[in-house]
Order: structure tokens, then C-alpha cells, then sequence
């Protein structure tokens, strides 16, 4: 990682006949890590575009995790309250080969326009490639579909979320704008540390 290697030296360059100390076993296991995965700039990207009253958000990142590892993890629904903070319930109600209906309702919004949004997610797997979903409760959204795809090689995995969202609450556009912008990055980076979390303890 950038910068490791000059407070590493920063310790052995003290005033004086100050001693080097010994790394500790933590500090020893953060560098392991850091050698064993190249280092990257936050490449994670998040647009948000009102068109006829449906937001287009368009999202991406990469992560050196392999693509197997990435679908596990989006595929892993009843967990998912478990690494992704605004959601709070996430149930498997039925699935049918690559067909898979979910439940869940999730906190949207910020105070005082925070509320709690319910979704029946029909859900097609596309193994290994792409993931589909749209909502079909209606409750919340009078649209709610979009996708996650991933392209991987040798190197990284490139994760690419879609979303076409209309709430029926009614909020000025740049607050709608704003919010979905905010959901959107915090899903992505919660999504991408329990990847790499996951590829890290395996």
C-alpha cells in the first residue's frame, strides 16, 4: 500500500541511539497482505441521471477478488443484512432453478426523509455472469430494476451495477438525485470490503 513503506522506515530513523523495535505480529500480517494484493486508487465510480421521472444510476468498481467469489456474495441474500448497513431484512421466499424471489425492506433516505422501503425482488441468476432484478411488490417503487455484471481476468473483477428506480413518494429532484447517489456508493462499498474480506479469509 502506498505510504507503508516510508512509516515502516520512519520507525528504525528515531533520534539518537533510539533501538528498533520489532514489528508485532499484527503490523507483520498487515504487510503480508500488502505484498500479496497489488494496491489500487479507490477506482469506485457512482452517476445518477433523472430522465422522465426515473433515476438511472450506473455504478462500477474492481476488486482483485476472483468473479466466483463476487457471486457468492451477491447471491448470498439472507446475509446480506450482515454486511450492507441500510438493509435490515432480506429472506429467500422461493426459487426455482436460476429464478429466486426475495423479500426484503431496506432504510432509504437520510433524517428527516428517512424511511423504511419494502421489496419483493424477482430475481434471475445468470450464472456466472449477471444477476437481474425487479421489483414486483409495488409498495415503495412504481419502477425498481437493474442488475449487477461482472467481467473478470486474470487479474481483477469488474463489478457494474444498474438501477432504474422511480419512488412514489414524491421529493425535489436534486434530493431524490442526492439520495440515490449516497445509497448507491455505500452499497457498493460495503459490497466490495465483504468481497475482498471474503477472498482474504479463504
Amino acid at each position: 500500500m502506498s505510504g507503508t513503506g516510508d512509516r515502516i522506515a520512519g520507525s528504525f530513523s528515531g533520534r539518537g541511539r533510539a533501538r528498533a523495535r520489532p514489528l508485532r505480529p499484527v503490523a507483520v500480517l498487515a504487510l503480508l497482505l500488502a505484498s500479496a494484493w497489488p494496491a489500487r486508487a479507490d477506482d469506485l465510480s457512482v452517476s445518477v441521471v433523472l430522465r422522465d421521472k426515473i433515476y438511472e444510476v450506473r455504478g462500477r468498481f474492481t476488486t482483485f477478488a476472483s468473479r466466483d467469489t463476487v457471486w457468492r456474495v451477491l447471491t448470498d441474500y439472507e446475509r446480506i443484512p450482515g454486511f450492507v448497513g441500510s438493509m435490515k431484512h432480506s429472506t429467500v421466499e422461493h426459487r426455482d432453478g436460476p429464478r429466486v424471489r426475495v423479500n426484503q425492506s431496506a432504510s432509504i433516505g437520510v433524517f428527516p426523509m428517512r424511511k423504511t422501503a419494502r421489496l419483493a425482488l424477482d430475481v434471475l441468476e445468470e450464472q456466472p455472469n449477471r444477476l437481474a432484478f425487479r421489483d414486483t411488490l409495488g409498495q415503495d417503487f412504481r419502477l425498481y430494476s437493474g442488475s449487477w455484471e461482472l467481467q473478470s481476468d486474470s487479474a481483477r473483477t469488474t463489478v457494474i451495477y444498474m438501477l432504474e428506480a422511480t419512488p412514489k413518494a414524491p421529493v425535489p429532484s436534486w434530493i431524490g438525485r442526492s439520495m440515490m447517489s449516497h445509497a448507491a456508493t455505500d452499497l457498493l462499498r460495503q459490497v466490495r470490503a465483504e468481497v475482498e474480506r471474503r477472498a482474504i479469509a479463504r
